[in-house]
């Protein structure tokens, strides 16, 4: 066995589903720099069923949205194993609201306790806002590093798309919680829209399912829990302007700006909520339009951009061109390096999996939920997953 100071860092990124927080946020910036000679190895793993063998290898280990309590177990049984933990927060998990899809885990007090209680001992938070950041520092006392997120990664083959023209296609692709708020901005604007412009527009909505679809005549997609699957949705839709409505909300700010990557990435032309995160990045007039959240407004810009489809592709192009320049994984490489460098430095003890102490599985997954939700919550969650009326989003 190689002395630990000879080696390349063992790093290993765990999280309850490879959702897009954890791919684009964590795997991606961990395999470019696994890539580099020297730099590290990495692993990635479900934080419900770590192996031993995974958690004896690892010198670090990458808590994705650390919340639950196999998540709390895991940092407390690494760090008794002389691992560093870093957890990884995309959202401020604490102020998660009652009404967000994932409100349901979030809200409990059990969970809010365990992110704060990970938070607090982690020995390194991360995250990919400069606000949260802020936010964690005044709340906990934590000096957080931002990683930030890089463009989606391109498939195979994957070229700037050819986006159809007649009829203008106007699109939203998110998750099921930006429908209430599409349909108290934008669902009088679309209908006028579509009554203005007749079959010169199609609407398509990937993901999140506003009430208004269904006036509109819009083509609907369920979201994709895998990160390539619904990558792959996204550029076959051919979508020509882009839909990023945003409430200016204190949790809303605390976000990322990758609805901005996404669209870019895809050559989209995209009309933003001029708030915090994507104002922050966007370049107004250049890479996509900044609209105040006001129905009016919003109305003119996506006007303008049926009408003017010379600056619908000029957008298009410098959005694709801006995030490949600032957010591809070459560009954020030397970032990352010198962001993560305490955790490519670390070298823990050699220990065998016979050490490691842990209660994970199914079992222990139920158990922990049980405790989480209650007992008619939880009963509620395991009939929704049955029958098909909890889906991901």
């Amino acid at each position: 066995m190689p002395p630990a100071e000879s080696r390349s860092a063992r790093i290993l990124a765990v999280c309850e589903a490879p959702i897009p927080s954890a791919v684009l946020g964590v795997h991606t910036a961990l395999e470019a720099l696994a890539a580099q000679p020297r730099l590290c190895e990495v692993r990635t793993a479900s934080s419900v069923t770590p192996s031993s063998h995974d958690v004896a290898w690892a010198d670090t280990i990458i808590l994705v949205r650390g919340a639950s309590p196999g998540e709390r177990r895991l940092l407390v049984e690494a760090k008794r194993l002389g691992k560093r933990v870093a957890t990884y927060l995309d959202d401020d998990l604490e102020r998660v609201p009652a009404g967000a899809r994932s409100g349901y885990f979030f809200t409990s007090d059990a969970v809010r306790a365990n992110v704060a209680f990970i938070v607090r001992e982690a020995d390194d938070v991360l995250v990919c806002s400069d606000r949260l950041r802020e936010e964690l520092g005044r709340r906990h006392g934590r000096r957080a590093i931002r990683v930030l997120q890089p463009r989606p990664a391109r498939l195979a083959g994957e070229t700037v798309p050819h986006l159809e023209e007649a009829p203008v296609r106007i699109g939203f692709l998110g998750s099921v919680d930006h429908g209430p708020y599409i349909d108290e901005l934008l669902g009088d604007v679309l209908k006028q829209v579509k009554s203005e412009q007749g079959q010169n527009v199609q609407f398509v909505f990937c993901g999140a399912e506003p009430k208004v679809a269904a006036a509109l005549g819009a083509q609907r997609h369920p979201f994709e829990p895998d990160f390539d699957a619904w990558r792959r949705r996204a550029l076959e839709l051919g979508i020509s302007i882009g839909l990023a409505p945003l409430p200016a909300s204190d949790f809303h700010r605390f976000k990322y700006w990758n609805k901005y990557l996404e669209y870019g990435s895809l050559g989209v032309a995209g009309i933003y909520s001029d708030v915090p995160p994507n104002a922050d990045v966007v370049r107004a007039g250049a890479t996509g339009l900044l609209c105040r959240n006001e129905p009016s407004v919003w109305h003119e810009a996506i006007a303008r951009l049926i009408r003017d489809r010379g600056l619908r592709q000029r957008i298009g192009h410098a959005a694709y061109l801006d995030v490949q320049a600032r957010f591809s994984a070459g560009a954020l490489l030397p970032h990352w390096t010198t962001a993560l460098e305490r955790l490519l430095a670390h070298r823990a003890p050699e220990c065998w999996p016979e050490q490691v102490q842990l209660r994970t599985g199914a079992f222990w997954h139920a158990l922990d939920r049980l405790a989480v939700y209650g007992p008619v919550r939880f009963t509620e969650r395991v009939l929704g997953r049955l029958t098909g009326r909890l889906r991901p989003g």
